[in-house]
């Protein structure tokens, strides 16, 4: 396959991935004009590997810490300054690399990094309103200027040491592949989000659970116009409202002592992790 030219500047694309043998393909063609790729693996069971190195990318393995350990363990493989970092159910568009390419082509480019806003999909469509959009990510970094992940169990992101510049193209975003897993993924990243907090000493109130999801679900569908998406819209808002109403129970269940399983001494693991992005950076 002839690949656009690359950017003047030296950029490794990075990936941290587990199990993404039906959506990293596409994702590496996105992304054939880097001057390097490699996947960060964290104990695929169904081919990634052998797609990613059949692709040309450079492979290794690393174990799974949780998202912010996993990254920035990712973060020490590429060789080159200058780091593009994405997950598998993420393409980088022609517009973005022509951006990326005119962000770059300065002598000595200004930033420590460069944010850009994702699109996501859902239900077949473009998500332009609501909490999901413009949904600006920083995911172009200098590894020489700190770049690097922060955050707790869940919700994670990219940082660096220095000003960050801002691109207008979209990085394209597909989070779910279906339903079934937008169900589970809301419920696994709510539950480390409720982790998170009674950590912090925060507790659930009633409202958490009564007032606060409503709230959620009018400003995403009412306030930031997400009816505009129609359909897919409502259900990007129901989502929404559905993760604050878990969290908060899923805080409850921490802080009172629910967990059955907990209670017999068998403690229920971690979400089995596959990185994200979402705004796992997102």
């Amino acid at each position: 396959m002839k690949y656009p030219p690359a950017v003047p500047v030296p950029v490794s694309v990075l990936f941290l991935v587990k199990d993404e043998a039906d959506r990293l393909p596409d994702a590496l063609t996105s992304v054939g004009w880097a001057d390097e790729v490699v996947v960060a693996d964290t104990g695929s069971a169904d081919g990634t590997v052998a797609l990613a190195r059949e692709a040309g990318a450079r492979v290794v393995s690393i174990p799974w810490e949780g998202f912010v350990r996993s990254r920035n363990r990712a973060l020490e493989e590429p060789a080159h300054d200058w780091i593009l970092f994405i997950d598998a159910d993420e393409r980088v568009s022609d517009t973005l690399r022509k951006e990326i390419r005119a962000a770059l082509e300065r002598p000595e480019p200004p930033f420590a990094g460069f944010s850009m806003p994702r699109l996501s999909r859902l239900m077949g469509r473009q998500i332009r309103h609501g909490t999901w959009y413009p949904d600006v990510k920083l995911r172009l970094g200098r590894r020489s200027k700190g770049f690097r992940a922060i955050g707790g169990r869940v919700h994670e992101q990219l940082v660096v040491d220095g000003p960050t510049g801002r691109l207008e193209a979209d990085l394209i975003h597909t989070p779910y592949r279906n339903v079934s897993e937008a169900i589970r993924k809301v419920s696994s990243y709510s539950r480390l989000g409720a982790e998170d907090r009674f950590d912090r000493g925060m507790r659930a109130r009633l409202s958490s659970l009564l007032v606060r999801p409503m709230m959620e679900f009018v400003r995403c569908f009412v306030l930031k116009r997400g009816f505009l998406d129609g359909r897919a819209g409502f259900t990007v808002a129901a989502f929404h409202a559905w993760s604050y109403f878990l969290r908060a129970a899923y805080l409850f269940e921490r802080e009172k002592g629910w967990n059955q399983r907990k209670r017999r001494g068998r403690p229920e693991a971690d979400a089995p992790a596959t990185p994200l992005g979402r705004d796992r950076s997102g």
